[in-house]
């Protein structure tokens, strides 16, 4: 099962702090310990698209703070950075893909009314 993680590696200031608990729900002890071993503070399943959303609103709310981050793509066999453009464009072509799909259920639809 592929996951996708992300892992701060800027410092870390009160406001960032209180953001990364909002999204995290980690305790600020906890999230303290996590930056200081370059540990990850979210982890999620890649498939999962609500985890995912999830991950992007925080990915969202990094970037506002100047946060210096990296995303990692990692499953038994791998591990390799997920460059931000690709996550964050993974959600137009999901969303591109299910409005295909709708427009090709309407023509399957039509097709089997005549």
């Amino acid at each position: 099962m592929t996951r996708i993680n992300i892992t701060l590696l800027s410092e870390r200031d009160n406001h960032l702090l209180m953001t990364i608990k909002k999204h995290t729900g980690l305790g600020l002890l906890e999230i303290k310990t996590r930056i200081s071993n370059i540990n990850p503070l979210m982890e999620v399943d890649y498939v999962n698209i609500n985890e995912r959303k999830k991950m992007k609103d925080f990915v969202e709310d990094l970037i506002k703070h100047k946060a210096n981050f990296k995303l990692l793509e990692h499953d038994e066999d791998y591990k390799e950075e997920l460059p931000l453009e690709y996550f964050m464009n993974s959600f137009k072509m999901a969303r591109q893909i299910a409005e295909d799909r709708e427009r090709i259920d309407d023509i399957l639809g039509e097709e089997d009314n005549e």
